[in-house]
């Protein structure tokens, strides 16, 4: 499988020198590139890229603000680009994969796409296999009631009826209930076969919604829709997960 990039830098010549350096990657695929963020989140949207290398420092919108822009449920995997070491906490802060540190050599860019490599086979292996959705299927209950989320010294038990929606971080799973988050360790796929489909639907390979918190839908590019939940969260249902999602909500 090819790593569709999109490279985004307002200087040309460090375009460059990245798409040089990625010319040598026989799974990378260049789709894209840009030099400032407007037209990097229209691309992001058209082009839908597994990854992109993205500026910190823009005129107009920075890396980080283009981020805070695309829902995180929809984010490809990102790597920021800087002059300054100090953008590297606030670029881990906001999920990134790596940051390359300018001036960057080939054998930086390789070590990172090593990282890149390593996140987007963990989050293919956390993307439910048609073995596993017909196993979900099949599950012969109970089912979960409410969840236990362990932390030190004590176990505390969420209502399954009081939780809005889930979504997977790294080997865990956050629980958003109303103002109050918890995280569990467990996989979304785990926690999903031991969930009533009647009361929750997956719409995204990293999102679970409790059917009863979802106010509308809306539509968006390439077939994805918006969940609206009745807090006002916005999710993202992709087109791959509709399917599944009509049978319990009806025409999506």
């Amino acid at each position: 499988m090819k790593i569709r990039t999109l490279i985004v830098d307002d200087m040309p010549l460090s375009r460059q020198r990245t798409r040089r350096y990625l010319a040598g990657e026989p799974d990378v695929e260049i789709v894209g590139e840009c030099g400032e963020g407007e037209a990097a989140l229209k691309a992001i949207q058209a082009l839908t890229p597994d990854l992109v290398l993205l500026d910190v420092q823009m005129p107009g919108m920075n890396g980080l603000q283009l981020l805070e822009k695309i829902p995180a449920e929809r984010r490809p995997a990102v790597v920021f680009i800087t002059a300054f070491d100090e953008f590297a906490v606030p670029a881990f802060a906001a999920h990134a994969v790596d940051f390359l540190l300018k001036p960057f050599d080939r054998e930086r860019v390789a070590k990172v796409l090593d990282r890149v490599r390593a996140h987007l086979s963990a989050k293919a292996a956390a993307t439910p296999t048609a073995h596993a959705s017909a196993a979900l299927s099949e599950h012969p209950g109970p089912y979960l009631n409410r969840i236990a989320v362990k932390s030190v010294g004590r176990t505390v038990f969420v209502a399954t009826e009081a939780v809005d929606w889930l979504e997977t971080a790294g080997n865990y799973v956050c629980l958003h209930a109303g103002k109050d988050t918890h995280v569990v360790r467990e996989t979304m796929n785990q926690l999903e076969f031991q969930l009533d489909p009647g009361q929750f639907v997956r719409i995204h390979r990293s999102t679970l919604v409790r059917i009863e918190a979802i106010r509308e839908i809306q539509p968006l590019f390439n077939g994805d829709r918006a969940v609206i939940l009745r807090d006002g969260t916005k999710l993202t249902m992709s087109r791959s997960y509709r399917d599944k999602a009509k049978a319990a909500l009806g025409a999506v």
